[in-house]
């Protein structure tokens, strides 16, 4: 399912219903909270000066509805906020996977797993707590003036203090957090490069590097630990004194005959309710804090998706490119890479784009396959903008092989057939044949059920592009875009990479691929010239084989 601005709207948990319903909940919890206090008072100068055995067991009876009613409201509450942060989970977790594999600088699965976690935590229901605490305040006045005085002092400095404990922790934590991040991304990365580091022999330096981390880390870990464990009983003491105060000053009232016995139970309780969520404050403001950033990232994020435009399926596609005065502009550059590009592809056509480094010839291919849009101008298909297209349909009218091959962790069936859960064998093993691949695939010990990306089986350069070249290959397109398809291919490879491209134009197929190789010249229809991000010279094949001035294709052009 879709996600837009209204959806976002109900499932975030600062919208008007989940909150109403934490204000509604908190009121009657926090009222139910007064239950034993009462029934404290009424213990000790009602029943126990009266004796009277039914009126125990009648307010006893009274009380424990009244318990049981609070535990009700709080199982309901629990589940309807576990109900919210599921629901808010299911929505949004496919769609930021999708979002997080298009978009750079997106929200993450860690925000709603962040925010998920928020909202069935104690944290979140917290401050619907904190603001009842003045009815608490109320009865404490009411039980004698200097029972509520001393309620209002403890408060301020419970509260006072929980402030200073989060301001003191934050800057640590922050530090903290960060030392921890660097050591697990110099892991991970170690890791993932192992072949490398241990063929230039660097796990000296690299563990020199290390060791200067985690004695940083642990410094920073110490500082927070101590600081915390510091805090934290500094709080302990100030809550017993605290409570040590209300006993005794309650047991002076009584002895003057200014308050009763029950008094002292009932204010004790009363203060312990009160102070309980503001010693809790440090680690919900922290809470708070973190689902709050990341309820802000996506918001932003929803608020700026472009207006749903209904996509369109198109029938009887020829498969013609065509690039109307586009320009590209990278982000926060004031001059374009790509300057008023022109040109039109029909269907069966194969063009070699050519030029030197930094010439824009990657940025070229990825505004071909809808990566990248342009600042300028537009990309059509069949007189179609790309933005018109059903992007279930445009895969399987646009073939892209990239530069730099990656493949998800899968088996290699799965990748050739981009984990179409309607795959067939037939099918997969037609595009790896179609390369010249098929034959190095069954050598391997699992054949096609490989499992391969995430460096789980280092694979040839040459297999890999193969494989990434079947994969563009499997939903059989009308336009196949390359960036450097033939780079690191044997000259078997290469022979069925030219038998391919011939191949292509039979079936009617319009090829646009970067390359280095002169060979391959004469199996394409055109060459054309980028310097500069500008298209200088287009030429046909025939005439292109006796230019001299060509400028072969650099990597990451």
């Amino acid at each position: 399912m879709d996600i837009n601005k209204n959806h976002w709207n109900e499932i975030t948990p600062f919208n008007k219903q989940i909150i109403s319903t934490l204000i509604f909940s908190g009121f009657f919890l926090n009222i139910l909270v007064l239950a034993v206090p009462i029934y404290s008072l009424q213990v000790f100068d009602r029943v126990l000066t009266s004796r009277s055995l039914d009126t125990l067991l009648l307010i006893s009876a009274i009380v424990f509805f009244l318990l049981l009613t609070q535990s009700t409201l709080d199982v309901l509450k629990n589940r309807y906020l576990y109900k919210k942060s599921t629901k808010l989970d299911a929505l949004l977790s496919s769609h930021l996977f999708v979002t997080n594999i298009t978009s750079a600088n997106k929200p993450t699965l860690q925000d709603v797993k962040e925010i998920k976690s928020f909202m069935v935590s104690p944290a979140f229901s917290l401050p619907f707590d904190i603001i009842w605490t003045p009815i608490f305040l109320l009865v404490m006045f009411i039980l004698h003036p200097i029972v509520g005085l001393l309620g209002l002092s403890a408060i301020l400095l419970v509260g006072g203090l929980a402030l200073f404990i989060h301001k003191a922790k934050a800057k640590q934590l922050s530090e903290s957090q960060l030392m921890n991040s660097a050591c697990k991304n110099a892991s991970e990365q170690a890791a993932y490069q192992v072949e490398s580091i241990k063929a230039q022999h660097l796990e000296t330096g690299l563990r020199t590097q290390f060791q200067h981390l985690t004695a940083e880390r642990v410094w920073h870990d110490l500082q927070l630990g101590v600081t915390t464990s510091t805090l934290t009983s500094t709080a302990k003491c100030l809550r017993l004194t605290l409570q040590m105060a209300i006993m005794g000053i309650g047991a002076w009232l009584v002895i003057g005959n200014n308050m009763t016995a029950g008094g002292i139970i009932a204010g004790s309780i009363l203060m312990s309710r009160a102070l309980q969520p503001l010693e809790q404050l440090p680690s919900t403001l922290q809470g708070w804090h973190s689902a709050v950033a990341a309820n802000q990232r996506l918001t932003r994020y929803f608020n700026d998706l472009p207006t749903e435009k209904n996509s369109t399926d198109f029938s009887d596609i020829k498969g013609c490119l065509h690039l109307d005065s586009v320009s590209w502009y990278p982000p926060k550059a004031k001059l374009p890479l790509l300057k008023n590009l022109r040109f039109k592809l029909e269907a069966g056509n194969r063009v070699m784009v050519m030029g030197a480094s930094s010439s824009g010839k990657t940025v070229l291919c990825k505004l071909l396959v809808n990566l990248y849009q342009p600042s300028s101008g537009s990309v059509k298909i069949d007189d179609a903008q790309l933005s018109q297209w059903n992007p279930n349909q445009l895969k399987a009218v646009l073939g892209y092989v990239p530069q730099h091959v990656e493949f998800i962790t899968g088996t290699i069936k799965q990748n050739i057939a981009h984990f179409d859960p309607n795959l067939t064998d037939a099918e997969v093993i037609a595009a790896a044949t179609s390369i010249g691949i098929h034959q190095d695939i069954v050598k391997l010990p699992e054949g096609y059920n490989t499992v391969i990306g995430n460096n789980i089986l280092p694979l040839s350069a040459g297999l890999a592009k193969g494989i990434a070249i079947a994969r563009a290959l499997y939903f059989r397109p009308h336009i196949l875009v390359m960036d450097e398809a033939d780079a690191n291919l044997d000259s078997n490879n290469l022979a069925a990479f030219k038998h391919l491209l011939d191949q292509l134009k039979q079936n009617n197929v319009a090829v646009v691929m970067v390359s280095h190789n002169k060979d391959l010249i004469s199996n394409v229809d055109w060459v054309v010239q980028l310097e500069n991000g500008e298209i200088t010279s287009a030429y046909k094949s025939d005439q292109a084989a006796k230019v001299h001035n060509l400028q072969p294709v650099a990597s990451n052009g």
